[in-house]
């Protein structure tokens, strides 16, 4: 059987699949990094939201808790003018809360 020489030297073929292999070594180690950079960046991405996040969420805490403050400062005052008027009417205070305890009395008394 004649072999065909198709223009390569017996060299040519051996030098050729070194060059592919070595052009795969680099295509690959390409890669390698870009995939590394790739992760990098969203690792990156992932911490800079999550830090985002807990800022947002810190900040909104502050904002419920001094509305809360607020709240329960604004009942106090409430509660202290409540007070006031009852020590200074007691009288006008008993009758409003008979008459008031009478009206929830007969309320439940035809519910039942």
């Amino acid at each position: 059987m004649d072999t065909v020489n198709r223009g390569m030297t017996e060299a040519d073929p051996n030098a050729h699949m070194r060059d592919e292999m070595e052009h795969l070594k680099d295509s690959f180690n390409k890669l390698r990094n870009d995939v590394a950079d790739l992760f990098s960046h969203a690792l990156g991405f992932g911490r800079g939201g999550a830090e985002a996040a807990r800022g947002l969420g810190m900040d909104a805490m502050e904002t419920v808790k001094s509305r809360f403050n607020d709240l329960k400062s604004r009942g106090t005052d409430q509660m202290h003018m409540f007070e006031d008027r009852i020590t200074q009417n007691p009288l006008r205070s008993a009758m409003i809360a008979f008459g008031a305890g009478f009206i929830l009395a007969k309320l439940m008394r035809h519910r039942s």
